[in-house]
């Protein structure tokens, strides 16, 4: 029997740390860094009420300007974006690892409205009659030209016929009682491009805008059209940029901080409770690799407050290791074996660490549910803390002492010092 539990327990252990060494590796590398860990941008959108041509319910409106917004983002190649809604009207929106900030920042807010109108105002195409949109190149020596390809609504043939020898405008944000005089004569014109209809049509697609494009404003312009335009204007309400060497270092800095504060707490855990201090090591280990497969699995964004929570919640899972400790130092009935010694102090310590638990995910809930940005990702950091806590500081624990008493150990120790 005790030569059966021996195998049992050392399998179960070596069983545990192959898991997490075999699996670490993909689970950080597949972990989502925040905006104050790895540098980018936040901008803070209000959502304006919609083009009078969209027509979009407002309680989808907001929906669909977020869905846009994030397949722009996808479109730059962005990872990891952080799209928000709040208070209803409002959309944040968090762009980690960014080098060109400016160029995004435009990307994301460019072409509300886009249309193609003649010279008087008139609406000719709308960009829900887009198909595909695409670049070409004529040669080394000319522009880019961005070319658009019509869905079967647009009757290309009759456009051509009607506006032929006519100029066509490309606008953005157009709003209605705007001219095309008084527009092209801005600085900073909505016109994007300007050009007959004859010069335009091809065989090959439906439409291309050639003009002093680099290539960089080709793909820019491109992508834009290729995502929609934006059903409602967008008002910047509040931005903040993070620098990539800023974030870096608070990240240095949080992960010597957590492991000076992680190896103090084991010193002192193998000083107090000796060789119990040691299965509480693993069971924090195993805390520290489930709490993070947990956040991984859910998606998660890992920013400095969910670090913070990440580390409070170590110190909650220690709190029921130490409870079962003390419990167990406090049946001092000598004719129980160990093992039943274990589930006693067990059961006695549950409704200590579950009444303690409750109380924090209650607390966890109301900032999940109340707060937004940073405040939301602590929340949710701190209910998985809870619940990794408490099954590797409580449940695993009571397994692995369980086990160890069954395996005579304990006595042999105890014979040992006497």
């Amino acid at each position: 029997m005790k030569k059966r539990w021996i195998i049992s327990t050392t399998i179960t252990i070596a069983l545990i740390f192959l898991l997490m060494i075999s699996t670490s590796k993909n689970i950080l590398e597949e972990l989502k860094l925040g905006l104050d860990l790895q540098g980018g941008f936040e901008i803070l959108y209000k959502v304006q009420d919609s083009y009078e041509e969209k027509n979009i319910p407002e309680e989808e409106l907001v929906k669909q300007t977020a869905a846009l917004i994030s397949d722009r983002i996808d479109l730059l190649g962005i990872s990891e974006p952080v799209i928000t809604i709040e208070d209803e009207d409002r959309i944040r929106i968090q762009v980690p690892g960014v080098k060109d900030q400016e160029e995004a920042r435009e990307f994301i807010s460019i072409g509300g409205n886009i249309t193609f109108r003649d010279t008087d105002g008139n609406l000719v195409i709308s960009s829900t009659d887009f198909k595909s949109v695409g670049i070409e190149q004529p040669s080394q020596d000319l522009a880019p030209a961005v070319t658009i390809e019509f869905g079967d609504s647009i009757d290309m043939r009759n456009v051509t016929k009607t506006y032929e020898d006519q100029s066509l405008t490309l606008w953005l944000d157009y709003v209605d009682g705007e001219t095309y005089l008084k527009e092209k004569a801005k600085e900073d014109s909505k016109i994007l491009f300007e050009g007959n209809i004859e010069e335009a049509w091809t065989k090959n697609y439906g439409m291309a805008i050639a003009g002093d494009f680099t290539q960089k404003e080709a793909e820019l312009l491109s992508k834009a059209l290729s995502t929609g335009d934006l059903p409602a204007p967008l008002e910047e309400i509040s931005s903040q940029s993070v620098s990539g060497q800023l974030g870096e270092q608070a990240l240095k800095n949080t992960m010597v901080a957590g492991i000076i504060a992680m190896t103090l707490i084991f010193l002192f855990m193998i000083w107090r409770y000796r060789w119990l201090g040691l299965l509480s090591i693993l069971c924090m280990i195993s805390y520290l690799y489930l709490a993070i497969g947990i956040f991984v699995f859910l998606e998660g964004v890992l920013t400095l407050t969910g670090l913070a929570a990440f580390i409070l919640g170590l110190g909650i899972a220690v709190d029921a290791t130490i409870i079962t400790f003390e419990r167990l130092k406090e049946i001092e009935d000598g004719s129980l074996s160990f093992e039943k010694r274990v589930l006693q102090a067990s059961n006695r310590t549950f409704l200590t660490i579950a009444d303690a638990h409750l109380t924090t995910i209650i607390a966890a809930a109301g900032l999940f549910v109340f707060g937004v940005g940073s405040v939301k990702g602590f929340a949710t950091m701190l209910l998985i803390s809870i619940v990794a806590g408490f099954l590797t500081c409580y449940a695993l624990l009571r397994l692995l002492l369980y086990m160890i008493g069954e395996t005579k150990v304990v006595e042999w120790i105890h014979n040992s010092k006497s």
